[in-house]
């Protein structure tokens, strides 16, 4: 109401066309430069494009320009406050772009996007937030309007393009936001005289105020204000309020926000939707980044300090994710394949998971299965050693013929019922608390088997859902990883969580934990030093070189297209030009190779585990509970040791073995037990692809084969001191 009149207008797109405003220019050279590539990943026939406050779109003709190039046919909506700027921006491009549909939505962005959903609800909608407008609210504000928007308007796999700044220099974002030429200025004081003409007479007196424009780098913001430059009194006459400003007293008008990469992940997180990437301009000052309502969503902070029993929210979410992987990622046409010769076909755990979930709650509540045959066939899978697969555990029988997959499918609803209705009644035992939260991590896990089943597979084909990323390029030279010393101490290991107690009425309630991680027990670690971040691609790919690329030291993680080496995604292979800077997901074999290459070693469950308990390590959300469905690129330089947790399973050199007081689950006896074999080694934190409850959980511990080549891994090096 106030800056924005018609001739807060007139000189705030001069302002926009000013050198030292770098905003406009920045966002306009990235889209200048990607409209292109936005255009051909993310807009099809019959989609909806939106524009928050559209204003004259002099940026969004490039995306426009792209959509005419590439023969899309979309409907663009224009949200704006103000009727005449509407339909003076939307006139001639209509005439301009005959191929898209111009809708102006003239009121606020509550009431367009309500309309929109209800006119809109079935169409793949595309957002269009510039300009870094989120910048005007706070953070918090910032993060609860993409939620709203989210919740309101947006479906799975709608996207969200919005223009974000950076926390730049002090010097670049002062003189953006007070220009040479004067014209912020200019802008700032034109709002006073606004102020005037609502009021029709004189509040506030031009001349008794000038422009302050301070750039507070503590809190990542400018902030714009009104100083009085005397003693004054403002009057407001029809309310009959007087205020009293004394000389160098500052009246704030605007903020505008800029963002550091962990704040725009902590913005992400805010709005529950997930990041597809980024386009940078040359300078790296400014972003436009892609974010889309994923129907795989976790809070991640769930699973933060005690361990409750999942409430049925947290089911319905692990479900929808579940049901994701099994539906959309793997298209079911593929059901019978099996990526993974060591492994069963993907219907094996279609069925497994519900059936372990019935056999389980059947236990719990003392009756039988509601399907005998499937807990025959579908109880347990198949790990058999991978030098003499001939050699396996325990395992359910496997049927010459699979059931079809509607009635696994009607028999999954079934289940999911039934624990719906047990949570419903509530006054649950330990028993059965253990059993449920067990079932809960159980199917979490089978969900991480099933992507990197996947991803020794075809590609997904279905992008809908889950639009392909923006797979940024290798811009900048790997710096060598930094040495961080560790002095090395005294620690604990484990969890109390026994279940030997739970009929005990006076034992602690439970803080579950597989029967691996129990109990607590006191460790001890050395001195030594460790790299700071994982191992690269890059840096395995310079290692491979060395090796005259050894054909058992080449990653299942990679596959040769055309004579060239890709890096697997779900999405397909992506080049080492876009990886390079992702941790290397290899096999314990393999790492080792590299690290004695070096002349070093692969740390001890002790050494990563006295670090994850100890000390301050970073430890970011967005590289794990499936923010991003593929790795993140590694933090280059630090003086911490960053990111043990998320981003792939750290890789030890410690045989999987039992804590000293073991007790063997009786509800799932060969969890752990059948792996105490000299042929599996621990793995610690967390991937990309595991649940806030368990990434967060410092005890778990997980295990594979050293040459099990498929694991969403990373590893870093240890030396001694």
């Amino acid at each position: 109401m106030i800056l924005y009149d018609d001739k807060g207008l007139e000189i705030f797109d001069k302002i926009t066309y000013d050198k030292d405003y770098y905003l406009t220019n920045a966002e306009i050279e990235v889209l200048q430069n990607n409209s292109d590539e936005l255009v051909g990943k993310y807009v099809k026939d019959g989609d909806v494009l939106v524009e928050l406050g559209a204003g004259a779109m002099r940026k969004t003709k490039y995306i426009l320009d792209a959509i005419t190039k590439a023969g899309r046919k979309i409907t663009y909506y224009a949200v704006d406050l103000a009727e005449a700027s509407l339909r003076q921006s939307l006139e001639p491009l209509a005439a301009t772009y005959p191929s898209i549909k111009f809708v102006g939505l003239w009121g606020t962005y509550h009431d367009s996007l309500s309309w929109i959903q209800k006119n809109q609800h079935n169409a793949r909608k595309l957002f269009l937030w510039l300009g870094s407008s989120i910048g005007n609210l706070t953070r918090k504000e910032g993060a609860d309007f993409l939620l709203n928007v989210r919740n309101t308007a947006m479906r799975d796999g709608d996207l969200f393009l919005c223009g974000i700044d950076k926390r730049n220099s002090f010097e670049t974002v002062s003189l953006a936001y007070n220009d040479r030429s004067g014209l912020t200025r200019d802008f700032a004081m034109n709002g006073l005289v606004n102020i005037n003409n609502i009021f029709k007479y004189t509040v506030f007196d031009p001349s008794n105020f000038m422009y302050v424009s301070i750039y507070n780098e503590a809190d990542g913001r400018h902030e714009a204000y009104y100083e009085s430059t005397k003693d004054q009194t403002v009057e407001f006459r029809e309310e009959k309020v007087s205020v009293h400003l004394k000389k160098g007293e500052l009246i704030n008008f605007e903020y505008s926000y800029k963002y550091s990469p962990d704040e725009v992940c902590e913005l992400i997180q805010g709005a529950k939707m997930s990041d597809l990437g980024k386009w940078t301009e040359s300078k790296n000052l400014y972003s436009v980044h892609m974010f889309y309502r994923s129907p795989i969503y976790f809070d991640t902070k769930v699973g933060v300090g005690e361990q409750k029993l999942p409430t049925i929210q947290e089911w319905k979410e692990l479900w929808k994710a579940s049901d994701a992987i099994t539906t959309v990622i793997i298209d079911p046409s593929r059901y019978m394949n099996k990526p993974i010769s060591l492994r069963h076909p993907y219907i094996f755990y279609l069925g497994h998971l519900p059936a372990f979930l019935d056999i389980q709650l059947s236990r719990a509540v003392g009756s039988e299965p509601t399907n005998k045959y499937f807990a025959e066939i579908f109880e347990r899978g198949i790990d058999p050693i991978m030098e003499d697969p001939s050699k396996c555990h325990s395992h359910s029988k496997v049927p010459t013929v699979w059931p079809k997959v509607q009635e696994i499918l009607d028999f999954t609803a079934g289940v999911r019922n039934r624990l719906e209705l047990l949570l419903q009644e509530g006054n649950l035992t330990k028993k059965q608390i253990r059993a449920m939260t067990m079932c809960f991590e159980h199917e979490a896990l089978h969900m991480e088997t099933l992507l990197y089943m996947f991803m020794q597979d075809k590609p997904i084909s279905d992008f809908s859902l889950f639009p392909v990323p923006i797979f940024e390029p290798l811009a900048e030279e790997i710096t060598p990883a930094s040495w961080v010393k560790v002095k090395g101490g005294d620690f604990k290991m484990g969890l109390n969580d026994f279940e030997s107690k739970d009929n005990d009425p006076n034992s602690p309630a439970v803080m579950f934990g597989w029967d691996c991680e129990v109990p607590e027990v006191s460790s001890s670690v050395k001195p030594f030093e460790i790299q700071h971040r994982p191992v690269t691609v890059r840096e395995y790919l310079d290692f491979l070189v060395a090796v005259n690329f050894q054909e058992d030291l080449v990653p299942s993680s990679w596959i040769k297209v055309d004579g060239e080496y890709l890096v697997r995604s779900i999405y397909g292979p992506v080049s080492l030009k876009h990886t390079g800077l992702w941790p290397a997901a290899t096999s314990q074999v393999q790492a080792m190779a590299y690290a004695k290459h070096h002349n070093c070693s692969l740390p001890t469950e002790e050494q990563l585990s006295f670090i994850k308990n100890t000390s301050n390590s970073s430890s970011l959300n967005y590289t794990h509970s499936f923010k991003t469905l593929h790795p993140q690129p590694v933090i280059l330089k630090s003086n911490q040791v960053e990111n043990i947790v998320g981003n792939g399973w750290e890789l030890t050199s410690t045989v999987f073995y039992p804590f000293e007081g073991f007790e063997q689950s009786k509800i799932y006896p060969g969890y752990s037990s059948d792996f105490y074999d000299d042929k599996h080694y621990v793995v610690l934190g967390a991937s990309w692809a595991t649940i806030p409850r368990i990434a967060h959980r410092k005890s778990f511990r997980n295990w594979y084969q050293p040459g099990y080549p498929y694991v969403f891994s990373k590893f870093r090096l240890v030396r001694n001191t």
